[in-house]
């Protein structure tokens, strides 16, 4: 391949790009970029991943310390090498388009000077400046094209040879053995001292790390990346030796590797997006750090269109209306409820809301079913007395963006748009994304801040240390609450103002920038009036389906055990057959979590009529109770209920007892299949002697009967039974 030369100033036979290839130093391969004959000298430039300027020295002059004789000369064949043979039809445009930009200077004399080292801050400026590059970036060029045999495509994309593409050794002995083939050096960087723990990373390492993101990241509490590589160190690159017959943990040197190395392979292994989340939580990620495109607006085509639901807890412990025993306003606390808002994405109008003590598909129904229908009756109910022009919103969405939390399942939206409401399409922001259903988190806020938290039994954000839990000062019933929302909501959507809802020519016309303007400004005109549905039929598709058993008494609903009935003659008559067939039947109802008075049911069976039941007058004390309220008032009856349960079961003992008694004087049983002959003619006798028996006594009692003269004839009469 190469030959050792006698090295002679008068024999001076080196070429511009020779090869001078170290003998026992693999990989270590210099280019002869220029030759100065007269003065015996050539510049020579380091084949590597980042060439450098080329060093000009005497031949016989150590090359970067090492012995010129160690280095063999070669003929340079760049077509032959791996630079070349990585070429793509990308890849070759990108390195024509670099030596474009390098010829003007690498035609002229001033290449020499380069290589000497005696051109020019402002030549090179100039020569960057026309190729629109800076100059450090013609360096790159330049070195590289220099390097590499002064070749057009010398300038090929090095990435084939840098480290991101270099495979990782299986394991460290295969470490070792690819050490060896570089001469004994190590991958990367020198450490400041011999005690830096160096050495070539593998696959196994990678592993690790990989597991250590995957299962132990998650549960760290802190997440420096010093603190990071300690876990990392402490968990997975331990063994375990035998000291006399004692095991102990010590670190495994097979396995540990520099805070470096974890730093780099960590960085490049591990979800940022995760890793923020581990860090702080998912809520904050999304809303602080995912971009912010557009208006909510952007994806309404006007009011009804498209509603926003969300959920929150409020910051208020609410009573109970349930008295107790003793008769007393119950203090009982029944904690904190959550509100439902739904809020149109078009005007910010509140369409509807709800609050609940339950979470799940019921509270959603129960705030759809608000928004859809009338909100006049609704809030008579609550003492409220409007005219629809006050509240103006009965509208069926065409669209609902909601969050993926539980309760907006599929089974729920399944069911709603089975029963025609032309609700089209359901769109999931990701979870916990507040800033995605922004119209409607802004409602929560004021709620809070404006309602909320001036009343009594209202949790603050930053409470005094030594300060009571609010849950002692709750005083608001849900009854309450409710209406202090309804009016909030009323003012909302008559005073707030938002011009950002505004288009040109609402501004134009005078449009007030509140929400019912807009609303009542396009309901009309951009939706024609928007989709409405009869109250029936949106009740049913909103109730809860549930399953009930039919009884004699009507039916009963698994959920909570209470009984209904109906009037309707075509069901009664099923309810009989069921009865009088004695095979136990389960029907499909519907309920409204809030009225819980009455159920329904609709079936084809009944020509899909919608039968209506009623609670049982028994169970009238429920009708106007929430959940919560209906809980505690069947823990009250059920403690009522115990107690009785108690003194009932010492009169049954007590009872039992004479039972036994009088059961080991009677005859003995006589195993008899069928009924004992003659009970009717002897119930008949036993009835004329019992009526003998009173009047004989009757007369004792008088003192009228002469005993003397009538005891023969008592005596002489005994009751007469016939045989069995």
């Amino acid at each position: 391949m190469g030959m050792v030369v006698a090295h002679s100033s008068t024999n001076f036979d080196y070429r511009v790009n020779e090869l001078l290839v170290h003998k026992s130093v693999p990989g270590l391969v210099y280019t002869v970029c220029w030759t100065f004959p007269t003065t015996n000298r050539v510049a020579l430039s380091l084949q590597r991943v980042k060439p450098c300027k080329p060093i000009v020295i005497a031949i016989g002059d150590p090359i970067d310390g090492y012995a010129f004789e160690g280095f063999d000369r070669a003929e340079n064949d760049f077509i032959g090498s791996d630079l070349y043979n990585s070429v793509t039809e990308e890849k070759e445009v990108d390195a024509l388009r670099k030596y474009q930009i390098i010829k003007p200077l690498i035609d002229t004399q001033e290449i020499e000077l380069y290589i000497k080292g005696d051109l020019s801050k402002e030549v090179l400026e100039k020569y960057a400046s026309a190729g629109s590059i800076s100059v450090q970036t013609l360096y790159k060029y330049l070195n590289q094209y220099l390097a590499f045999g002064s070749h057009r495509l010398a300038l090929l994309p090095m990435t084939h040879v840098c480290g991101k593409g270099r495979k990782l050794p299986l394991d460290h002995e295969a470490a070792n053995e690819m050490k060896k083939t570089r001469g004994g050096n190590y991958i990367g960087r020198k450490g400041l001292s011999d005690d830096y723990l160096r050495r070539d990373f593998n696959q196994e390492d990678e592993t690790r790390i990989k597991k250590f993101i995957k299962s132990i990241l998650p549960r760290a509490q802190n997440h420096h990346l010093s603190a990071l590589f300690a876990l990392y160190s402490s968990k997975l690159c331990t063994k375990i030796i035998n000291v006399y017959g004692i095991e102990e943990l010590i670190p495994d040197p097979l396995k540990l590797i520099s805070l470096e190395q974890f730093s780099y392979h960590f960085k490049k292994n591990v979800n940022y997006k995760k890793w923020e989340v581990y860090k702080t939580s998912s809520k904050n990620v999304q809303n602080n750090h995912e971009l912010t495109v557009g208006r909510a607006q952007d994806y309404s085509l006007g009011p009804s269109h498209t509603y926003e639901i969300d959920a929150t807890t409020l910051n208020l412990y609410v009573v109970s209306r349930v008295q107790d025993e003793n008769g007393k306003d119950s203090p009982k606390v029944l904690g904190r409820p959550y509100l439902y808002f739904i809020v149109d994405s078009y005007s910010t109008m509140i369409v509807g809301y709800t609050l609940t003590f339950q979470t799940g598909t019921a509270a959603v129904k129960r705030a759809l079913y608000n928004a859809f229908t009338n909100k006049v009756e609704f809030c008579r109910k609550y003492g409220i007395p409007i005219d629809d022009s006050d509240w103006p919103c009965e509208h069926v969405c065409t669209r609902l963006l909601c969050d993926r939390a539980g309760e907006y399942t599929t089974k729920l939206f399944d069911d709603i748009i089975a029963e025609d409401l032309k609700l089209e399409t359901i769109t999931y922001a990701p979870a916990y994304l507040g800033k995605r259903k922004g119209t409607v988190e802004v409602n929560f806020n004021a709620i809070d801040q404006i309602v909320i938290q001036q009343l009594d039994g209202s949790v603050k954000r930053r409470p005094a240390k030594d300060s009571a839990h609010p849950s002692n000062f709750a005083r608001y019933d849900i009854q309450t609450l409710n209406q202090l929302v309804i009016k909030a909501i009323l003012s909302f959507n008559k005073r707030r103002v938002n011009f950002s809802r505004l288009q040109t020519f609402d501004v134009l016309d005078g449009v007030a920038p509140t929400p019912i303007s807009i609303w009542n400004r396009h309901i009309s005109g951009k939706m024609g009036g928007g989709v409405r549905r009869p109250k029936e039929q949106i009740k049913y598709a909103l109730l809860d389906r549930v399953e009930a058993t039919i009884g004699k008494s009507g039916i009963t609903l698994k959920s909570n055990r209470l009984s209904y009935f109906t009037e309707h003659k075509a069901f009664q008559e099923w309810q009989t057959e069921i009865m009088l067939r004695k095979t136990p039947k389960t029907i499909d109802v519907r309920t409204n979590p809030d009225d819980p008075r009455f159920a329904w049911f609709r079936s084809k069976q009944f020509d899909n009529e919608i039968i209506e039941f009623s609670i049982g007058t028994n169970l009238e004390s429920y009708a106007e109770l929430v959940y919560e309220e209906i809980q505690q008032l069947r823990e009250l009856q059920a403690r009522s209920k115990s107690i009785n349960r108690k003194d009932r079961n010492l009169d049954r003992f007590e009872l039992q007892n004479l039972i036994n008694s009088n059961q080991s004087s009677t005859k003995k049983v006589i195993d008899r299949k069928g009924m004992v002959a003659g009970i009717k003619d002897n119930f008949k006798a036993e009835q004329q002697a019992e009526i003998v028996r009173d009047s004989i006594e009757s007369r004792l009692d008088f003192g009228t009967l002469d005993l003397s003269e009538n005891s023969q004839m008592y005596n002489d009469q005994p009751t007469e039974y016939k045989d069995e």
